[in-house]
């Protein structure tokens, strides 16, 4: 079909309506009840729009994830600060008493449950206070 601008397809259409089957060629007929299908398409009215906080919806989405990140690197830079002064009070321990260093070690390891249970009290405690913070009454 040639191109035609808006009112013209739309007065071959019109034209056309009754005589379908008398229009020339195959490619014809299925271009003409291709548009007929689409005139009736943009006559009809959408049924359902975006909501009214659908942008507010998209920012409150956004500003999540990037709390979620925000939120795992501070809990992962905790864990390593907790190593890693956990470590350095050894190594400086070791520096000062090598018996005291290898008492403290061994107490560390007949009671590795308590201080892994500690640290978990603390990581729960961090979670929990950011999930109450998030909350929203």
């Amino acid at each position: 079909m040639e191109e035609l601008n808006d009112d013209e397809l739309q007065d071959f259409l019109d034209r056309s309506i009754g005589n379908i089957e008398h229009t020339s060629g195959e490619k014809a007929t299925a271009d003409l009840l291709a548009y007929q299908d689409l005139f009736k398409a943009l006559q009809t009215e959408p049924v359902q729009g975006l909501p009214l906080s659908f942008a507010s919806n998209v920012k409150w989405k956004l500003q999540k994830g990037l709390n979620r990140k925000s939120d795992l690197r501070f809990n992962i830079l905790a864990a390593i600060i907790v190593m890693l002064s956990l470590l350095l009070a050894y190594g400086l321990l070791q520096l000062i008493s090598q018996a005291t260093a290898a008492l403290v070690l061994s107490m560390v390891v007949k009671f590795k449950w308590v201080l892994a249970s500690v640290i978990f009290l603390f990581f729960s405690f961090l979670l929990i206070d950011q999930r109450l913070i998030k909350r929203e009454y």
